[in-house]
């Protein structure tokens, strides 16, 4: 794990300086870096370094099409609540990019998010979240009805779901934490919002893929009030001349 953890303050630094005078206009029609959301981000950095609640926060950065970067920081109280660079690496959204409309659009949300629990076809690798062991009867419910946008265990229910039977998703949910997406469970504004495993594919359902190692780092380290934010890290593509 050690070899991920960078140096306390500097690693901050560099992020959040990091593309805040990007050119206005890129050549070829290149995207160019959003202005905006690095703005963003290093707000939502500094309010949560305030906010005792918030000790881990992961900022996911989509890039282009189904890719996304992302960085997890984590707060040292022995070192006057500074972030720590945790890790930083590339990453997988959904099929059809960011900005998430409703259920069945392949597309990951934006959206500064909380968790619900963690999950694992794997044990628990000692996470502080509350742990799912993915079995057989646990199935993420995409139906309209009272679980919808929620991890049932259909034994438990006696609810015949037809949404995803989890244990069958491995690589991909070895090892896993719920987003609070959704939280009212509206049908049919999205369900099943993840941060996981990668797999084969080179894109998600409108999860957040990053790698297995990478993942269980984050259940090591992950507490109740982790926050997952999601946003564009480019504006809209522009053509030179």
């Amino acid at each position: 794990m050690k070899k991920y953890i960078a140096a306390i303050l500097l690693s901050a630094a560099l992020l959040l300086s990091a593309g805040c005078s990007a050119p206005s206009e890129s050549a070829g029609g290149r995207p160019v870096v959003n202005t905006e959301n690095q703005a963003y981000w290093r707000e939502r950095l500094q309010f949560y370094r305030e906010d005792d609640s918030v000790r881990q926060v992961m900022l996911v950065r989509c890039t282009e099409g189904s890719n996304a970067e992302v960085q997890f920081y984590n707060k040292l109280p022995d070192q006057n609540d500074a972030w720590t660079l945790v890790f930083e690496s590339d990453a997988y959204i959904g099929r059809n990019g960011a900005g998430k409309t409703g259920e069945g659009d392949a597309k990951t949300p934006y959206g500064d998010f909380g968790v619900l629990s963690a999950f694992g076809i794997l044990d628990d690798p000692g996470t502080k979240l509350d742990y799912i062991p993915i079995t057989r009867s646990i199935y993420a419910c995409d139906e309209e009805g009272e679980y919808y946008n929620r991890i049932v265990d259909t034994e438990e229910t006696g609810h015949a779901c037809k949404g995803e039977e989890m244990f069958l998703y491995t690589p991909e949910y070895n090892y896993g934490v719920a987003l609070d997406y959704n939280p009212d469970n509206e049908w049919p504004k999205g369900s099943a919002i993840f941060l996981h495993c990668k797999g084969a594919k080179v894109f998600t359902g409108g999860c957040v893929a990053i790698d297995e190692e990478l993942m269980r780092t984050v259940l090591q380290y992950a507490e109740p009030g982790m926050r997952v934010i999601i946003h564009e890290e480019y504006a809209e593509q522009q053509t030179a001349g």
